[in-house]
Parts: C-alpha cells; sequence; structure tokens
C-alpha cells in the first residue's frame, strides 16, 4: 500500500500556517470594514492590492512565528508526545497572535495605523494592560482561552488515533529543507537579491499612506519597530542644505548661534517681551482633549468645559496649533525639550536621551526655579518621571505619591486631575516662588472612569459619550486648580500654559488637521489681554517661548521658535507613525522621507513642493544632529 505523503504531522503544520494566514486575513478585513472612512479617498485598484500583497507581509510573520516551531515538529522523532508538546507551542503562539491583532484592531481607529513605536513603551505599562484585558476585553479573553483549549483537546485526540509517521530519510531531507527554504523566503519577501522585506517596501506595491496601513498588519510593524528600536526611514535631503533651511526657520532675531558644531544651539541675546521678573511658569499638559470637544472653540454645545471655555475666552488662544505626535511621550519632550521624535531615531526613554538633549526644566532651576513634574498615572508609564528628573526637574512625583482627595465612584487606570492638581499646589506652597511646573493629566483617558455623580452627563454606551464625562471632570479640576491659585496669591503672577499631549476622538477625518490639531492656550490675565493668534504654531514652540516670556536667556536647542514671532512663515512638524508631516498656514504634506504620500491644500496659494522641500529640510537636520550627537552641548548650555 502507497503511503500518503500528508502525515500527521505534515497536516498539523499546513493547519497552523494556513489558519495564521487566515487570521491576518480576517483582520485586514476587520480593519478595513470597521474603518471606511480612512479609506473612502483610495482606490479600488490600491484596496486590491492592498488585500493581495498584504499576503507577502502575512506570510513574513506567518514564517517567523511557526518556522521554528515546525521544523522541532518535523524532526525524525516518532514520539506522539513530541507531537502533542510542538502542537501545543503552535497553539500558544496563535492564541497570542490572535490577542495582538485583536489590540491592533481596537487601537488602528484612534491613529489610523497599526501598532508601531508603541511597543517598545508597552513594557513600562503592563500592569495596565493586563488590568485592560481582564476587566474591559474578559469575554473576548476567555472565549478565545476556552475556544483554544477545546481545538488543544481535539489535536490531543486525532493525534493519539493517528498512525505515528514513518519518513524515509529522503522524505525527512526534503520536508526539513522545504521548512527552511519557506522560512527563508517568507522572511526575504522575494526570491532575488537585496535586503529582507521591511516596513517601507509597502510602497512598492502601493501610493498612499492609507492603502500601506491596509497592506500591512499589527504583529509585522510592531515586530520590525521592536527589533530595531526605531522604525525605518529615509531622507537624502543634502544636509548643508537642509540645515540652512531649518536655521531660517528656527533662529528668531534676537538669538545667536554660538557653535558650528551644534547649529541650531543658541543663545537669546535679549528676551523678546518678557512680562515680568521672574513669572511662576505652570504647564498643563492635558491628556487627549480635542478642540472638537471645546464649546468656546467648535461651538457644538457639548456642555461640558466651561472652564476652559472661560479659559479661551479670556487668554492667548492659538487657534491653529498642533501636536508633535500621536502618543503622550511626543508632547511630553516637545514641551520639556523641544525635541521632535522623527521615525529612524529610538524614542524618549528607550535610547534618545543617550543623545544630550536641552532641559527646559534645568535652565528654570539654574534661574533660581523651584521646578517640579507631576503626573496622575504611575511613576513608571512612559518613564516619564524619570525623563523629568534628567531634564533637570528637582522633583518629580506619579500616582504613588499622590493623595487621594475625594470619595470617587471608580477606580481611575490613570488617575484623577483633581488630586494632582491639589498636589501641586501643595507643593508649591511649600517652596518660595518663582517656580516652573508641568502637571500631566489623565482622566480623559480610557478606559474611561466615572468619578462623581455629578459629572456623568452622558451614560457609559459609547466612547463619546464616556470621554465626555471625564472630560466635565477635568474641566471642573482646572477651575479648583485655578481658585487654589487665587486663594494661595500666586494666580496673578503665573503664566498657565494650557496644552494637549495629542488629540483623542473628534470627527472621522482623517487629515492631519484634524488629527494633530490640539487646544493651546496660554493664560495669565495680568500680562495677556484676551486674543486670539491664528499663526501655526506646535509644542515645539513652547521652550522658545516660556524663555522669552519669563525673561531668561539661556543657551539651548529646540525645533521652533517664539510662538508670538510672524515675522517669518511658520509651520508645524508632525509625525504619525513612520510618517512625517507639515501642516501650515495653505496646507499640508505627508510623507514617508523618500516618497511625497498626500497634499492637503487648504486654500489655492498652496505650494506643496516648497512644503515637501521644508519638510525634508525639517527632518533631515533634526535627524542628523541627533544621531550624531550634534544637538546640545550641555557644557556650553550651562554657562
Amino acid at each position: 500500500m502507497k503511503r500518503k505523503f500528508l502525515d500527521v504531522k505534515l497536516k498539523i503544520s499546513f493547519a497552523a500556517a494556513g489558519l495564521w494566514m487566515v487570521l491576518f486575513s480576517v483582520a485586514r478585513w476587520g480593519i478595513y470594514l470597521h474603518n471606511k472612512g480612512l479609506f473612502e479617498g483610495v482606490s479600488s485598484s490600491e484596496i486590491a492590492a492592498a488585500f493581495v500583497q498584504g499576503l507577502r507581509f502575512d506570510f513574513y510573520m506567518t514564517a517567523l512565528g511557526l518556522g521554528p516551531v515546525l521544523l522541532l515538529l518535523n524532526l525524525p522523532l516518532s514520539s506522539k508526545k513530541w507531537t502533542k508538546i510542538c502542537t501545543a507551542l503552535l497553539l500558544a503562539e496563535t492564541v497570542f497572535l490572535t490577542g495582538f491583532l485583536v489590540g491592533d484592531y481596537v487601537y488602528f481607529p484612534k491613529v489610523g495605523r497599526h501598532i508601531g513605536e508603541e511597543i517598545i513603551q508597552i513594557s513600562a505599562d503592563w500592569g495596565y494592560i493586563v488590568s485592560y484585558m481582564f476587566t474591559q476585553l474578559w469575554w473576548a479573553l476567555l472565549l478565545l482561552v476556552g475556544g483554544c483549549m477545546l481545538v488543544l483537546r481535539g489535536c490531543y485526540t486525532y493525534i493519539n488515533r493517528a498512525v505515528p509517521p514513518v519518513r524515509t530519510w529522503k522524505k525527512t531531507v526534503a520536508v526539513l529543507l522545504g521548512i527552511v527554504l519557506l522560512f527563508v523566503l517568507g522572511i526575504r519577501g522575494h526570491l532575488g537579491r537585496g535586503k529582507a522585506l521591511g516596513v517601507a517596501d509597502v510602497y512598492n506595491y502601493v501610493q498612499t499612506s492609507q492603502g500601506a496601513a491596509l497592506t500591512l498588519n499589527g504583529a509585522f510593524t510592531a515586530y520590525q519597530v521592536g527589533r530595531k528600536g526605531a522604525q525605518e526611514f529615509t531622507n537624502t535631503y543634502p544636509f548643508q542644505e537642509a540645515l540652512a533651511n531649518t536655521q531660517a526657520l528656527l533662529i528668531a532675531p534676537n538669538e545667536e548661534v554660538i557653535s558650528s558644531r551644534y547649529p541650531l544651539m543658541r543663545q537669546i541675546l535679549s528676551a523678546r517681551q518678557p512680562v515680568a521678573d521672574k513669572p511662576n511658569i505652570l504647564i498643563v499638559l492635558l491628556e487627549g482633549w480635542h478642540p472638537y470637544y471645546i464649546d468656546a472653540i467648535s461651538g457644538h454645545g457639548f456642555g461640558v468645559t466651561p472652564v476652559f471655555d472661560q479659559i479661551v475666552k479670556d487668554g492667548m488662544y492659538f487657534t491653529n496649533a498642533y501636536a508633535a505626535g500621536q502618543r503622550s511621550i511626543f508632547g511630553f519632550a516637545a514641551v520639556l525639550a523641544g525635541v521632535p521624535l522623527i521615525p529612524g531615531l529610538p524614542l524618549f526613554g528607550y535610547g534618545l536621551e543617550m543623545a544630550s538633549l536641552s532641559p527646559l526644566p534645568a535652565h528654570f532651576a539654574q534661574a533660581e526655579y523651584y521646578t517640579f513634574f507631576a503626573q496622575t498615572s504611575h511613576r513608571d508609564s512612559y518613564r516619564l518621571c524619570a525623563l523629568a528628573s534628567y531634564l533637570g526637574m528637582q522633583e518629580s512625583y506619579g500616582w504613588e505619591d499622590i493623595p487621594q482627595q475625594l470619595p470617587y465612584k471608580e477606580k481611575a487606570p490613570f488617575g484623577y486631575d483633581y488630586d494632582a492638581f491639589m498636589f501641586a499646589a501643595d507643593k508649591i506652597a511649600r517652596h518660595a516662588q518663582p517656580f516652573m511646573g508641568l502637571v500631566f493629566t489623565g482622566i480623559t483617558h480610557e478606559p474611561f472612569a466615572s468619578t462623581l455623580p455629578q459629572f456623568d452627563k452622558y451614560p457609559y454606551d459609547t466612547w463619546e459619550h464616556g470621554f465626555l464625562n471625564t472630560l466635565a471632570f477635568a474641566d471642573w479640576s482646572i477651575g479648583q486648580l485655578l481658585e487654589r491659585a487665587q486663594k494661595d496669591g500666586w494666580f496673578e503672577n503665573t503664566i498657565f500654559v494650557f496644552v494637549a499631549d495629542h488629540t483623542s476622538g473628534g470627527p472621522a477625518d482623517t487629515t492631519l488637521k484634524n488629527q494633530f490639531q490640539i487646544p493651546l492656550v496660554i493664560y495669565a490675565p495680568k500680562f495677556y489681554p484676551p486674543q486670539q493668534m491664528g499663526q501655526v504654531v506646535s509644542q515645539l514652540d513652547i521652550p522658545s517661548t516660556l524663555y522669552n516670556m519669563a525673561g531668561l536667556t539661556p543657551v539651548y536647542t529646540a525645533f521652533g521658535r517664539d510662538m508670538r514671532d510672524t515675522s517669518v512663515s511658520r509651520a508645524a512638524l508632525v509625525c504619525r507613525g513612520d510618517h512625517i508631516g507639515l501642516i501650515t498656514q495653505n496646507g499640508a504634506v505627508l510623507h514617508t522621507g523618500s516618497k511625497l504620500l498626500s497634499v492637503e491644500p487648504y486654500n489655492e496659494t498652496f505650494d506643496a513642493l516648497a512644503a515637501q522641500e521644508e519638510l525634508l529640510s525639517l527632518d533631515k537636520t533634526a535627524y542628523t544632529l541627533l544621531k550624531e550627537n550634534r544637538w546640545y552641548n550641555p557644557q556650553q548650555g550651562a554657562l
């Protein structure tokens, strides 16, 4: 009787590989169907190409993930126990992949892309991830584990009944060699010469960022970033030309570059319009606030921001302000160090700090300010407390240090804004002024917790309603902070900077303007009359602005200039995953570094080519100076 080629081991091997390919395809279809608004402008041919060419990237992860175990499974061993062990390993990998793809599916609509650099940061927030899984996704977790246990039991029953494979040495060699060849082919992605498949290769098959997002899968992007510590990026713009363009954009007339080796490091010769002798500075970094939900800005009438509405009316409100990125760490790095977290470099907290960065808190401390940082989340979240200390904050605090002030209905995963504000006020009361501090809020971070009954203005039935309820509490907390400042006597001499770390929610609009526009208000009624300023500004402009407002003249480096300076055509550099973008008064562009992806004109005067050149210049300059550690010289900066 002729023996069948597909014995039990090969059947399990083909079943596992086929299941992974199906899972990737199902995830791709799920993302496409759940985010149709994101793909509206993509042609049907590009959508089709994304599904077909996406199989390359799916097969890459299938070969990488299953290849070693399949090789072990198909070793010339006839033991059923060995087959069961390898089968269990294959199923465990499948459970992990399924869970990861579900997480990517949930994450995708928030930023319009797959998980990327976040995979590096997640190590500091495993507690939150586990808590979220067991509280918000417990049913899916139970279903997944239960289903896999049933599959494993079925596999074991099949193995017990199957005839142990008896292979000739020729068949054994053929099987093992075939697995190795498929493993190599999957990772290379092609048969010819050249590098193995990478994220940037997606643009060989599609033309738009939306098409790229649909072609790729979250496991592939996370793996590529995780193994390198940075995303792939290529920008061939000439450095010297890029530097000249960047200096013209960022160096103000009242500043002087003091070193050719550190060509963006400059000293303020005379502060531009200081408001007083050492005014207090308090920066409030608002977690995930979008202008869409602030009635004084959008006029939508959500009714949850009465305090901030008044701040917008009475403050210096920048109507055209943008975040540097889509995650909190981007806003933190921009505000306190003036540094952009561009693709191709390690993230802040995961290697970028090995380069010397310009420390805004340290400069204020040198000017005899008391400096502090407080965040509502845990101290190790994003490693922000450690990074704040690295940048010169004399004191840094997290959830563990902040006493609970009120009888909240639910435990908030990222703490309570009111508690952090009162904690900061207590610290200020114990120290002689002036002070410079940053409080990073967290109540508006999902999953949204019910705080106090009076702030449950909407049912917790949608993401937006949950966000609005926490926003109502956050707004009230700001009001309590301002009342405390008045009561303690430091309100009048303080410059408050209210700025979001990034956007969250808002309209189903994939433009850069919608994805990056943030509320930014400088609130100091004694110093500045109510006014609206329409020039394009960025979080990266905040260090230069605060130095000038406070009358400080340090040697510093920042990728911005005073927000009040309208003597140049201003623009905001933004980073969206492995892409960079530039938002100007007349339009915006999105780029891979080697290819222009999209153009968003706001009017007919927009010059996309000029914007592209400006974008590449900024990116090239930042990348080169940070890579070569020529961003900032601490020895000169301390003078």
